[in-house]
């Protein structure tokens, strides 16, 4: 099985007739719901998955967006699980409960979370400048990654129990509603979680409904600009993983259409189990005839 994740058409075509016709052309039946869309578009067109055969096999939180809150964009960091802010936490925590239920009505078996940050500086700017410069193997960048990890080991811990706050009740919502929730690993370095935060949430919520999330574009980005192994991401938790968003990259350019990167995704495979859940992430400048081609790419390699 091979999915697409709505987000490479959802933020461009706004009827959802269109965008329901514009997905089926797209090569395949298996969709991931992305936040993108808002609670009046999806009560239009979700009585109409069944009859055009379309199967939704992961939701990305927070889904679908709530209009209330018309000034904020949708994101999937839309209210953080991280925060320090109780009102904030406790408003992650009510509409991820939300896209949880949404999920069990539509019998999908997964949810996608993104859990917040650490608030400090992310230091992107500084990351990419050092790799566009050909100096992320210099002396200067092995200084600079000490220094950003000492500060944010300083800071992690309270941002990590609001997460394990956030997720003791979710998990709970999840085993009632017998829906997985997927941790996804993140893009930019100040995020929740990185390598080893994985490990602890996995540990803490074992025998539970929570579980990993690999973002193939992400891990590469951090290979690339060395905050983490992907090789060592993959060898770690792949054993833990729910599902995959598919996704090539170049550099720290990522949300390309597979085969047009540098991924390796015939390396990549031998991670994913038969049963894991795999959605194309793909962005919406791709056209039809690219991520049908992504299809054909993934699928020659075995992927379905």
């Amino acid at each position: 099985m091979l999915g697409l994740s709505t987000c490479c058409r959802s933020g461009i075509v706004k009827d959802g007739d269109e965008l329901l016709e514009t997905l089926q052309e797209l090569g395949t039946e298996y969709f991931e719901l992305d936040y993108r869309i808002p609670e009046s578009l999806f009560l239009k067109i979700k009585p109409k998955f069944k009859s055009k055969n379309i199967k939704i096999v992961s939701i990305h939180n927070f889904f679908p967006y709530p209009e209330e809150y018309p000034h904020l964009k949708p994101s999937g960091d839309l209210f953080l699980l991280s925060s320090l802010d109780k009102e904030e936490r406790e408003r992650a925590i009510k509409y991820t409960v939300k896209t949880i239920q949404t999920a069990h009505d539509l019998e999908c078996p997964a949810v996608v979370l993104h859990l917040g940050k650490v608030e400090m500086n992310s230091y992107y700017k500084e990351f990419c400048r050092y790799f566009d410069s050909s100096l992320i193997n210099s002396p200067e960048m092995d200084s600079f990654l000490t220094r950003v990890g000492e500060k944010r080991q300083l800071k992690f811990q309270p941002f990590l129990d609001s997460v394990f706050f956030s997720l003791d009740k979710l998990n709970q919502e999840a085993e009632k509603r017998n829906v997985c929730l997927g941790v996804e690993n993140r893009y930019y370095f100040h995020e929740i979680p990185n390598f080893r935060e994985i490990g602890m949430i996995l540990q803490k919520f074992a025998g539970g409904k929570i579980f990993y999330w690999h973002d193939v574009g992400h891990a590469h980005v951090h290979d690339m600009l060395r905050i983490h192994s992907h090789q060592e991401l993959l060898e770690t938790y792949s054993p833990y993983t729910l599902g995959f968003h598919l996704h090539d990259a170049n550099g720290y350019k990522d949300h390309k259409v597979p085969g047009k990167g540098e991924v390796d995704f015939y390396w990549l495979r031998k991670y994913i189990k038969d049963e894991a859940v795999k959605v194309l992430e793909i962005h919406p400048q791709a056209s039809l005839e690219e991520i049908q081609q992504g299809f054909s790419f993934l699928r020659d390699l075995g992927y379905e």
